[in-house]
């Protein structure tokens, strides 16, 4: 049996469902499920994810989850570059080096980084006339208490503005949890499917937005250390053309790291 890459099985999936599907051996098959091992029955979903530890080293690595970190970058993915939202909200790139040991595969900074924000878009390329487009986010330090932090990162010059990403999470730390807000073209994206991964890899938590693009995630779903988020999004009659070929949909794929609140209590 041929097996495809997770990136075509992805495509193919996309044009049938508007929700992001992933298969793992634990779970019970469903009707998506089970076409999804009509295209292989070993292969997974994997996205890009940006992280960095508390030494301000970051890294870019391509897997199933925040855990996996060990596969070997698409050449398309590792053309991309990581941006870095200063203290004084200043964007800058990110210096990176490959990097390839038996625990991580992917790309890391040169030195150390201090931001409030990184972030990463790439275009992978396309499929089936759909465009796919995959973005990565880490949240630094504890996260807010309101969302005013996101507003004063939009604001600046027609070029910051340019590089901010069309799909953005937002989040907010409150009492009983996390509260995450999606975001798409600057409002809210209500209906999109939101999975919450812990620093093992496990899922925890999944939710669908609201009319005000957000989901809630309790104390006991985030847990202690780094945690992850991921969207995705799909946007029909996108119309255009990508390295000269032409394209009548889009993919819109993000994950977002960031750290438990209470590890910063």
């Amino acid at each position: 049996m041929t097996i495809l890459p997770a990136t075509e099985i992805q495509y193919q999936l996309a044009e049938r469902f508007l929700s992001l599907v992933i298969w793992r051996p634990t779970m019970k098959p469903t009707a998506s499920l089970a076409l999804l091992c009509l295209f292989a029955t070993s292969a997974f979903a994997h996205f890009p994810w940006l992280s960095a530890d508390t030494d301000g080293k970051v890294t870019y690595s391509f897997g199933e989850n925040p855990a996996e970190t060990n596969y070997k970058l698409p050449a398309p993915i590792a053309k991309a570059k990581v941006i870095c939202i200063g203290e004084d909200g200043k964007l800058s790139q990110v210096e990176l080096k490959k990097v390839e040991t038996d625990e991580f595969v992917g790309m890391s900074s040169v030195g150390a980084v201090r931001a409030k924000m990184l972030m990463s878009k790439v275009t992978y390329g396309m499929h089936a006339g759909s465009r796919l487009d995959y973005y990565s986010f880490h949240q630094t330090g504890a996260l807010p208490k309101n969302r005013k932090m996101y507003e004063q990162l939009e604001k600046g010059n027609s070029s910051k503005q340019a590089l901010m990403p069309e799909l953005q999470v937002q989040l907010v730390d409150t009492e009983k949890g996390v509260d995450a807000y999606v975001v798409w073209k600057g409002k809210p994206l209500a209906g999109a499917d939101v999975t919450l991964f812990c620093e093992e890899g496990h899922e925890e938590g999944a939710a669908t937005t609201d009319e005000q693009g957000k989901v809630s995630f309790s104390d006991k779903e985030v847990e202690d250390g780094l945690n992850g988020i991921m969207v995705g999004h799909q946007v029909k009659d996108d119309q255009g053309e990508f390295e000269g070929k032409p394209y009548s949909s889009s993919s819109h794929y993000l994950t977002m790291t960031f750290r438990d609140p209470q590890d910063f209590e």
